[in-house]
């Protein structure tokens, strides 16, 4: 009897170690659409694939570009119906359709490689579903590319990871690049961010050209993001402000400070301002319209915090116009602006005079 049951754990043993799991038998499926593009990098395909899985557990809706010589059997130029293959690693995507003037549409299908689960499975990835392999397939997560990022100190990384790192191009050859320039043990993350804005080996390089030397990631982030680049710096330089730090550079980026504004200020006297008081002065819509109105009333080159001011608390050309029509005619700045201060307007001195 104990045999017999001894019999039976192993005969099950051995079923569950060579069935197939779920996500090996089960296929993605959906339509295509592509169109053939030339790009600095070569002839392209573009796809745009709707599908879902069989189980329906996810839907997928996404676009993405392939070097026309990763796939099999495609003729783009063919004006007939088509059957080719995008083989990766992870699996299998099956085209069928019709393909016209390097333009096409059809059907497709996804089988999930087991081959690459049981490797996969050796990497510490167990139970990868077949909306993983299916992400992992249209952007070619492969073992070479897994095993590169662990040779770097990248191990243990979320599918999701390699999958987000693979759409933006964080390889070995970006992080090596990274490394060499003083980057050490950047995160995923970091990593990720760095190549959506375009923080690359030349920017870099340039800006240490420029004086600033190694500047953290953050900082790099924070000047791609608000366009902070060598014309801008050398436009800034060129205006007299010889060693402007990053963050009044970001700021004057935020604010819209430039050459325009800067230019047209010194055209009305005031060639001294700092790059901190050129942004308060856009911060409170100090500008030359606003000076040009003051100065046609009679207050002509006000010291730059009088201005701002000024602003501040709504003494502009209509209220000095408004306190002049009730024959307030020769009030000062800070007699404007106490005012102002103390919600004295026309109205509130012609209700007091009874108007």
């Amino acid at each position: 009897m104990r045999k017999a049951a001894m019999i039976c754990v192993m005969a099950l043993l051995c079923y569950f170690s060579w069935t197939p799991s779920r996500a090996a038998q089960e296929s993605i499926q959906g339509d295509w659409i592509g169109r053939v593009k030339e790009t600095p990098k070569g002839t392209q395909l573009y796809l745009s694939l709707q599908a879902s899985s069989e189980s329906k557990t996810k839907k997928f809706n996404l676009g993405f570009t392939v070097p026309l010589q990763e796939f099999q059997g495609l003729n783009p130029n063919a004006s007939a119906q088509v059957h080719f293959t995008l083989p990766r690693e992870a699996g299998t995507l099956v085209f069928d359709g019709l393909f016209n003037d390097g333009k096409g549409v059809g059907d497709f299908r996804f089988a999930p490689n087991g081959g690459f689960m049981t490797t996969m499975r050796a990497l510490g990835y167990d139970n990868l579903s077949v909306d993983q392999l299916f992400s992992m397939a249209v952007h070619d997560v492969n073992t070479n590319f897994i095993n590169e990022l662990k040779g770097l100190g990248y191990r243990d990384l979320s599918v999701n990871q390699l999958i987000t790192m693979r759409i933006h191009r964080v390889d070995g050859d970006f992080i090596r690049r990274m490394q060499a320039l003083g980057y050490q043990n950047l995160s995923v993350d970091k990593l990720v961010t760095m190549r959506i804005h375009g923080v690359t080996e030349e920017f870099i390089k340039e800006m240490e050209g420029l004086g600033f030397g190694r500047l953290s990631v953050d900082k790099l982030v924070t000047m791609r993001i608000h366009g902070v680049d060598r014309d801008f710096i050398s436009q800034v330089k060129a205006l007299g402000f010889n060693d402007p730090t990053v963050d009044q550079l970001v700021t004057m980026r935020i604010h819209r400070v430039d050459g325009e504004l800067i230019k047209g200020l010194r055209a009305l006297g005031y060639d001294n301002l700092s790059i901190n008081q050129l942004v308060t002065f856009r911060i409170h819509r100090v500008d030359e319209k606003f000076i040009k109105e003051l100065e046609e009333l009679g207050y002509g080159h006000l010291p730059a915090d009088k201005l701002v001011t000024m602003r501040i608390h709504r003494v502009d050309g209509n209220f000095i116009k408004e306190m002049r029509g009730l024959g307030y005619t020769n009030l000062s700045v800070d007699e404007l602006v106490n005012l102002r201060i103390h919600g004295v307007d026309a109205a509130f001195i012609k209700k007091i005079k009874g108007q």
